[in-house]
């Protein structure tokens, strides 16, 4: 029986590392679980929004990030595939110094994270560490059982609080009995980090198309991450078939012909990554004794670029309402609802959003394209529009960004005799 640690957070993904840093920082006993041996590597980039930059730079994170690391992207241009330009998205028009979007080397940021969490005297991290199921006394969650390097007895560990964050498929939420409404998307992207085309500037580029998106995303080191969308049920079958990877290469080609050359270095399946597009909502987030943060709580399709942001967004609500908990010794679902009452909101609002936005970015059908290259058009000519939809984007803003009359004048169904105005949110 261990008894040493107030907090147990399983995942030591994008919001269960904050949330154990920001708690050890405040000298608070977090024993952080991983199942993974070490530190997660990937083959893609991740973007930091600037609500993402403001976390990291109070946990003091953001001013060591080496230009190595994150490269910083003011500039978003969407284009119809085969055609113009739709719509430009520029972060500059958002308030200093949380102007601008940072795209990060692999998981540069979250490793981090990870050694800051692992130097902290009030803090261990687990390696390693399987999550077994959950200990109740008088009803209450009251500590776990984890199994670590997969050898010996499971260990059973007492503490005040434990945080699920461990992904969308979360087996802290089976264990706590929360339900949850799991949603695969048809769709998911496959991910390659590539060199970076002769000639690109450091702004991305977006290319939608009938049922096809195309993502190129400037990186540190002179690379750039490169998303293509595919139905996630063809994914297995096209991973053992390498003139499958060879038709893929050649039709990014085609929507831009500047990526012939970097494709070039692609040469096995080996090199490309998969993201699966769920979405997850839970009847609620907080028991007596345990919370879920992140995917576990509330997982959202990648439209939304707020993901990893919400989570590291939970990890901060929730670390200062568990101080207010260690002071009152109160860790009911009464006194942890402060978390999920100040969380819901926003994420709420960016669920819709992102569906929103499958619905339309993703669609085949020339009617929904139709909606879409006219409301991107539109939203191109008004500077208030633009504004508003940024401002979700970067995390600044809990309400949704369009009002229907908004739609209607993005459309270009109604004049918008405000489109040169900048709103406040």
């Amino acid at each position: 029986m261990n008894d040493r640690f107030d907090i147990v957070v399983v995942g030591a993904g994008g919001g269960g590392a904050v949330l154990g840093l920001a708690l050890a920082q405040r000298g608070i006993p977090v024993l952080v679980l991983e199942r993974q041996a070490g530190a997660p590597s990937a083959v893609r980039g991740e973007t930091i929004q600037p609500n993402g930059q403001q976390i990291l730079d109070r946990l003091g994170i953001l001013k060591d990030l080496s230009s190595d690391a994150v490269l910083p992207l003011q500039r978003f241009h969407f284009f119809r595939i085969g055609g113009a330009r739709l719509c430009s998205m520029d972060y500059g028009m958002l308030p200093a110094p949380w102007n601008h979007a940072l795209v990060a080397q692999s998981d540069a940021v979250h490793d981090l994270i990870l050694k800051r969490l692992s130097a902290q005297p009030s803090a261990e991290l687990w390696y390693g560490s399987e999550f077994q199921g959950l200990l109740r006394q008088d009803g209450k969650v009251s500590g776990v059982v984890v199994r670590r390097n997969g050898q010996g007895d499971p260990i059973e560990i007492v503490c005040r609080l434990v945080v699920g964050a461990d992904g969308a498929g979360s087996r802290v939420r089976q264990g706590l009995g929360v339900s949850a409404d799991v949603h695969r998307y048809r769709d998911g992207y496959l991910i390659a980090l590539l060199p970076r085309p002769e000639g690109m500037r450091e702004e991305a580029r977006y290319y939608v198309g009938r049922g096809e998106l195309l993502g190129l995303f400037p990186a540190p080191g002179n690379r750039v991450v490169t998303l293509y969308m595919v139905p996630a049920e063809r994914v297995a079958a096209m991973r053992t078939d390498r003139e499958e990877l060879e038709a893929i290469k050649r039709r990014i080609s085609r929507i831009d012909d500047s990526m012939t050359g970097p494709l070039g270095c692609l040469h096995t399946w080996d090199q490309v990554g998969f993201l699966p597009c769920v979405r997850v909502r839970t009847d609620r987030w907080v028991v007596d004794g345990a919370a879920l943060i992140g995917d576990a709580a509330h997982a959202m399709n990648p439209h939304a670029s707020q993901g990893r942001m919400q989570a590291m967004a939970d990890a901060m609500v929730l670390a200062d309402v568990i101080e207010d908990c260690r002071n009152t010794g109160d860790w009911s679902a009464h006194a942890l609802t402060a978390y999920e009452g100040a969380r819901r909101p926003q994420v709420t609002m960016l669920q819709q959003l992102a569906d929103e936005q499958t619905r339309y970015w993703n669609a085949a059908d020339p009617i929904r394209c139709w909606l879409r290259d006219r409301v991107f058009k539109g939203m191109d000519r008004n500077r208030r529009l633009r504004y508003q939809a940024l401002t979700a984007t970067a995390g600044l803003r809990s309400t949704p960004p369009l009002t229907w009359l908004d739609h209607l004048m993005a459309a270009g169904l109604l004049p918008d005799p405000r489109a040169d105005a900048m709103p406040s949110f």
